[in-house]
């Protein structure tokens, strides 16, 4: 490469650094959303478990109110079936409406005892919805502290980065529209990073070794020359 004055080459150096910065920083930021997200998942799951308890509990009211409409059915038949009993002329007729109230009566108290099981099964799932939204109120002030945490974080890193970019323009500004054409060209080819540091013969952008002379050359200080590997713009720190 040409002949380079020092401090362009400074200014180069500089300028990566800046966007080596920015862009780890743009990299938290693009990754905050996924992680608010995957806080705010916990909550989903908790709301997912509080719902199907509330349709449990919800099945469990209307079984109950079935045995319940069940047990009136039948003490209805009850009433009636004793009020037959005043009218059988017959002893055969009497006893069949007493056998009758009976089995009636036999299939109420079987109905009234699922019913109090119901109740219990009602309690214990009432129960379970109470402890299960404390537990997400619980969990919500915590995905709401680390939500606002993580906002806290977002709104600070891009300030950080806005500085960054803004420090980035600058410096750009001040070095040659031929050197920042070279770079811009190299930089997408080499994963964003276009000029690195050369040490004891190493690239340290692919860890590879450069030719002795090539080294000795770049400890002038006034060029900057290809890596014959990766390809980016080589320096050495005087």
């Amino acid at each position: 490469m040409r002949k380079i004055p020092r401090e362009q080459i400074e200014l180069l150096i500089e300028l990566q650094v800046k966007e080596t910065a920015a862009t780890k920083i743009q990299l938290v930021l693009d990754a905050l959303p996924v992680k608010i997200a995957e806080i705010a998942s916990v909550l989903n799951t908790f709301e997912a478990a509080i719902e199907a308890q509330k349709e449990h509990l919800a099945e469990l009211k209307k079984l109950y109110r079935s045995f319940d409409a069940d047990v009136r059915t039948n003490q209805e038949r009850i009433k009636k079936r004793e009020e037959q009993l005043r009218s059988v002329t017959t002893n055969k007729e009497y006893q069949a409406i007493l056998k009758e109230i009976d089995e009636i009566k036999k299939a109420s108290s079987r109905i009234e005892d699922e019913t109090l099981a119901c109740l219990e099964k009602i309690d214990a799932a009432e129960s379970e919805v109470k402890e299960k939204e404390k537990e997400y109120a619980i969990e919500a002030e915590d995905v709401a502290r680390q939500t606002a945490d993580l906002e806290t974080k977002s709104r600070e890193q891009r300030q950080s980065l806005d500085e960054l970019l803004s420090e980035r323009n600058s410096l750009a500004e001040k070095i040659e529209s031929s050197l920042i054409k070279d770079y811009e060209f190299i930089k997408p080819k080499a994963r964003g990073i276009a000029i690195v540091e050369v040490k004891e013969c190493i690239c340290s952008g692919c860890h590879m070794n450069i030719p002795p002379q090539m080294y000795n050359e770049l400890h002038r200080g006034d060029e900057l020359r290809a890596c014959p590997h990766c390809h980016r713009m080589l320096y050495v720190i005087q």
